[in-house]
């Protein structure tokens, strides 16, 4: 049960995405950050990569002895990308018919 490559490219990513979940509740902390501002989608998604991120180092530490935690892993990574493309839909059609005008 130690800490195999899996589980430590895991704990990098998930070290990445803790320090950028701090930044940004610093930022709303702050009040530098709005509520009603695209950052919330990525605070958001940032939330949704955190999960994804320890669930994928569990199941790197603990391997197939609990396979519910890679399905725990791809339906939060699921998550992400759907997430993902809707809010990029969005600001994409926002600057088109933003152009329009």
């Amino acid at each position: 049960m130690g800490l195999n490559t899996e589980a430590s490219a895991a704990l990098v990513f998930l070290v990445l995405y803790t320090i950028l979940f701090a930044f940004m509740l610093y930022g709303y902390a702050t009040r530098r950050l709005g509520f009603r501002s695209r950052y919330s989608v990525i605070l958001f998604h940032v939330t949704i990569r955190l999960a994804s991120q320890a669930t994928g180092l569990a199941f790197g530490v603990v391997g197939y002895a609990n396979t519910s935690l890679l399905v725990a892993y791809f339906i939060l990574g699921g998550k992400f990308y759907f997430y993902f493309s809707c809010f990029v839909f969005r600001e994409l059609t926002c600057a088109f018919f933003f152009f329009l005008i």
